[in-house]
């Protein structure tokens, strides 16, 4: 009896895939071969619906190399701490903007006699 599904293997997804894409294929293709058809179904609708990191983190754990989870968590905790960072310049950014907005209009108004 033969097997209903081919195997699909990282020679074969390399061999579909345009040059330019080879080396993501050649670091992260075994990840996906490794996941089950359901597994890539889930994998694939997160990343519909743009929930990125969960999409990552499940290909990852799927990968060979233990590592790169905890780097992954490392990057990502880097990122997350930059992002609030950056959040805290814009929002002080915006509260100069606002409070030199106030002054400019009571000086204005001041101004006109109101």
């Amino acid at each position: 009896m033969t097997d209903p599904q081919p195997q699909l293997t990282i020679d074969k997804l390399l061999a579909a895939t345009p040059e330019m894409f080879k080396p993501l294929v050649i670091q992260y293709g075994p990840g996906l071969i490794a996941m089950t058809a359901e597994e890539f179904s889930a994998w694939i609708n997160l990343l519909i619906m743009g929930r990125n990191q969960e999409a990552w983190r499940a290909l990852l754990a799927k990968l060979p190399n233990a590592d790169l989870m905890a780097q992954w968590d490392n990057v990502n905790a880097r990122w997350e701490a930059a992002d609030g960072r950056n959040a805290d310049r814009i929002n002080l950014q915006k509260e100069a903007v606002l409070a030199t907005l106030k002054v400019l209009l009571m000086a204005a108004l001041s101004m006109v006699g109101l």
